[in-house]
């Protein structure tokens, strides 16, 4: 699916290798929605923001391609 917000990546799925926890993420912008969550432009947050609040780094080497 091609991102809502830049309208430019694909959204994918990944799995967050420090909590197995499973998000969607923009391979342009960086934007992720949660699981379950509906991917739209009213929603999102940046993967930066997220990663900062949960304690990791914002680096997709902290991901795993699903």
């Amino acid at each position: 699916m091609v991102c809502p917000y830049c309208e430019q990546g694909n959204v994918v799925q990944v799995k967050i290798k420090r909590t197995g926890k499973k998000i969607y993420i923009c391979d342009e912008c960086d934007t992720i929605w949660l699981n379950g969550e509906t991917i739209s432009h009213f929603n999102g947050t940046g993967f930066e923001e997220y990663a900062k609040a949960n304690g990791f780094q914002s680096i997709w080497t902290e991901l795993e391609l699903l």
